[in-house]
C-alpha cells in the first residue's frame, strides 16, 4: 500500500484540506495570515474583530443512522449537534474567541418522509437546548437564530447537517498563530472523559469517519442499507454496529464511532483564563483543532519558517482498532486523524505559561502532555511537521 495516497483519499476525501486552501485563499478575506480561522476587523468597532464559520458532523450522520435502522432509538441523532457545534465553536476559539459575542444558526438538508423528519428535527432542538445551556454555563454569550430545513430528496439520501457561527472578540485578544522557534507544543488528549462529559469518549471527533465506517462496518450493511453505501459496495468490514472488541474496553464499534467531538471552546476558554488571571495570555502563540491533517493540522498554524516536532502519545484504543481494520500505514494514520491528541496548544518556554495550561487540563479533568518544541524551519513561506511516534518518525511538508 502506498504511504502516499491513503485510504481517506482514495475514498474521494481530500484530508488536509489543501486543494480547498488552493482554490480559495486568493479571494477570502483575512486580516491574520497566521492565525487559525479567518479574522477581519469589524468595521462598527476599531477595538473588535469578526469572524464566521461553518461546518457540520460529516458522515457521522450516515452512521447514525445505521443506528436509527437498526434499533428505532431516535434518540442517536441528538448527538449531530455536539460534533457539528464543536467543529465549529473548537476552531474560533483557536483563534481566541471565548469571550466575545455568538450568533449560531444551522441548515437541515434533508431526504425523509414527513411523519419521520419531525421526529428527527425534535433531537437536533433537544441537541441544541442541551449544549447551548452547557456553554452558557461556562460563561459563553450566545443567541441561536435558528436555520433553514430543506427537503431535498433528489440531493441528498438521508440527511446533512451543518452549523455556522458568527463570533465578535476585543482585538487584543486574538491569537494570532505567532509561533517561533523555541516554542513548546503541548497537547489535550481526545479520548476520555472530560470534567463535563457523562461517557467515556473514544477520541476519535470529526475526522476520518469515512475511512473508520468503511473499514469496520460490517459488509453485509452494504446489502441491509444500501441507501447508506451509494453506489459502491462501500462497507467491507466485520463488525456490527454493537459488537464489543476486546481492545476497546467495553465500548461498542458504534459507540466508538459516534463518540462526540469535544467541546474544545470549553477547554481553550479555560486556558486562556487561567493564563489571564497570571497575566500571561501574551505567552500563548496559537491553537490547533486536529480535525483535517489530524496531527499534522499544526503545520498550517502561523506563516511558515516553522518546524513542528512532536513526540506522539501511544494513540488510544480505537485507533489502534482502526489501523488494524483498515491496514493503513501509520504515517497515514497521523495524518488522517488525531490519534489521541485534541488539541495543539503552542506558547513560550515559561514556567508561568506551562503553570497555567497544567491549571487549565486540572479544571476540565484532563491530562495535559507536553509533546515537543519549535525549530526554524529551512523554508521561510512553508511549515514543516515532524512526528516521532512508537511506529517510526514522518516528515510532512
Amino acid at each position: 500500500m502506498s504511504e502516499e495516497t491513503s485510504i481517506y483519499e482514495r475514498l474521494g476525501v481530500d484530508a488536509d484540506k489543501e486543494q480547498v486552501r488552493q482554490v480559495f485563499e486568493t479571494i477570502n478575506d483575512n486580516d491574520y495570515k497566521g492565525a487559525f480561522v479567518n479574522i477581519v476587523a469589524d468595521p462598527y468597532n476599531k477595538n473588535r474583530v469578526m469572524t464566521l464559520h461553518q461546518d457540520g458532523d460529516g458522515s457521522k450522520m450516515i452512521q447514525r443512522f445505521l443506528y436509527y435502522y437498526a434499533t428505532k432509538d431516535i434518540s442517536v441523532f441528538e448527538g449531530s449537534v455536539d460534533d457539528a457545534w464543536s467543529m465549529n465553536f473548537g476552531d474560533v476559539a483557536a483563534a481566541g474567541f471565548v469571550n466575545g459575542h455568538f450568533m449560531v444558526g444551522d441548515v437541515l438538508n434533508l431526504a425523509l418522509p414527513k411523519e419521520f423528519k419531525v421526529k428527527f428535527m425534535s433531537q437536533i432542538a433537544n441537541g441544541f437546548a442541551r449544549v447551548i445551556d452547557l456553554y452558557r454555563r461556562y460563561g459563553f454569550s450566545i443567541k441561536f437564530l435558528g436555520g433553514e430545513t430543506a427537503d431535498l430528496p433528489y440531493q441528498v439520501r438521508t440527511g446533512v447537517f451543518d452549523v455556522a457561527v458568527a463570533a465578535w472578540e476585543k482585538k487584543k485578544n486574538i491569537i494570532k498563530g505567532d509561533v517561533r522557534p523555541g516554542d513548546l507544543i503541548f497537547g489535550f488528549p481526545s479520548d476520555g472523559q472530560a470534567a463535563w462529559e457523562t461517557e467515556w469518549n473514544s477520541g476519535i471527533m470529526s475526522n476520518g469517519l469515512t475511512t473508520a465506517r468503511q473499514c469496520t462496518m460490517h459488509h453485509e450493511y452494504n446489502s441491509k442499507y444500501p441507501n447508506l453505501r451509494g453506489d459502491t459496495y462501500f462497507y467491507n468490514g466485520h463488525y456490527r454496529y454493537d459488537d464489543k472488541p476486546k481492545i476497546l474496553g467495553g465500548m461498542t464499534v458504534n459507540d466508538a464511532l459516534l463518540s462526540p467531538t469535544r467541546h474544545w471552546a470549553i477547554v481553550i476558554k479555560q486556558i486562556i483564563n487561567c493564563l489571564e488571571e497570571v497575566g500571561a495570555l501574551s505567552m500563548l502563540h496559537g491553537i490547533t483543532v486536529n480535525t483535517g491533517g489530524g496531527a499534522t493540522k499544526i503545520k498550517h498554524l502561523g506563516k511558515g519558517g516553522v518546524t513542528f516536532i512532536k513526540d506522539m502519545i501511544v494513540s488510544p484504543p480505537f485507533f489502534h482498532f482502526i489501523q488494524e481494520a483498515s491496514q493503513e500505514t501509520w504515517k497515514n494514520m497521523f495524518k488522517n486523524f488525531n490519534c489521541g491528541i485534541g488539541i495543539d496548544v503552542v506558547g513560550e518556554n515559561n514556567p508561568i505559561f506551562i503553570e497555567a495550561l497544567k491549571q487549565a487540563a486540572l479544571k476540565c479533568a484532563l491530562p495535559l502532555y507536553r509533546l515537543g518544541s519549535c525549530e526554524k524551519s529551512h523554508d521561510p513561506e512553508k511549515n514543516t511537521v515532524i512526528l516521532n511516534s512508537q511506529f517510526g518518525s514522518w516528515t510532512y511538508n
